[in-house]
C-alpha cells in the first residue's frame, strides 16, 4: 500500500515542493517573459509592436479615467461658480475659480501616451484631490492661504499630465 504523501511528492513534504517552484513577477513582466521564446527570431520592430499591443488595453483603460477625470472636475468647477454666485459670497472668488474651470476645459485635449499613461492616470486621480481643495477653500471651509497649495497642484498636475513622449520611446 502507498501513503498519499509517498505517492503525491515522492516523500518531500509540501514545503518543498513550493519553495522549488519559481516565483511569478508581475502580470505585464509574466506576459513578456512568456512571450520571449517565440518572438526571439523576430526583429526588433516586431518585438516593439507586439509588447506596445500587450499594453494597450492598460493605456485604453487610463484614457477613459483621465477623460472622465477632467470632465467630472469641469462639471464640479461649474458647479462651484454657480454656488459662490447663487449663495452671495464675495465675486473674488472667481478669481479662483475661472481659471480653474478654464484648466479643467483645456484638460479634456490631455493625449494619453503609451509610455506615460500610467503617470497621466495618476494626475488625474491627484486632479480630484486638488479639486476637493478647490472646492473647500471657495466654499470658506479652509483658509485662504491654501491657495498656494492649489498653485502648486495645478502646476505639478499640469506637468503631470504632459503629453510629450520621452526620448527613445515609440509612439
Amino acid at each position: 500500500m502507498v501513503s498519499f504523501s509517498a505517492s503525491v511528492g515522492k516523500g518531500k513534504p509540501r514545503s518543498a515542493r513550493v519553495r522549488r517552484r519559481p516565483r511569478r513577477l508581475d502580470s505585464a513582466t509574466a506576459q513578456q517573459a512568456d512571450l520571449h521564446p517565440f518572438v526571439r527570431d523576430l526583429g526588433l520592430q516586431d518585438r516593439v509592436e507586439l509588447l506596445a499591443r500587450l499594453a494597450e488595453p492598460r493605456r485604453q483603460r487610463s484614457e477613459r479615467i483621465v477623460r472622465w477625470s477632467w470632465r467630472g472636475e469641469t462639471a464640479v468647477a461649474a458647479a462651484l461658480i454657480a454656488a459662490v454666485l447663487l449663495w452671495g459670497s464675495t465675486a473674488w472668488w472667481l478669481v479662483l475659480l475661472v481659471p480653474h474651470l478654464l484648466a479643467t476645459l483645456a484638460g479634456w485635449s490631455v493625449k494619453v501616451t503609451a509610455a506615460r499613461h500610467a503617470q497621466q492616470r495618476g494626475a488625474a486621480v491627484g486632479l480630484h484631490a486638488l479639486c476637493l481643495l478647490v472646492a473647500l477653500v471657495s466654499l470658506g471651509v479652509l483658509s485662504a492661504w491654501f491657495i498656494i497649495a492649489i498653485v502648486i497642484g495645478w502646476l505639478v498636475v499640469g506637468a503631470a499630465c504632459d503629453a510629450t513622449e520621452p526620448k527613445g520611446q515609440p509612439r
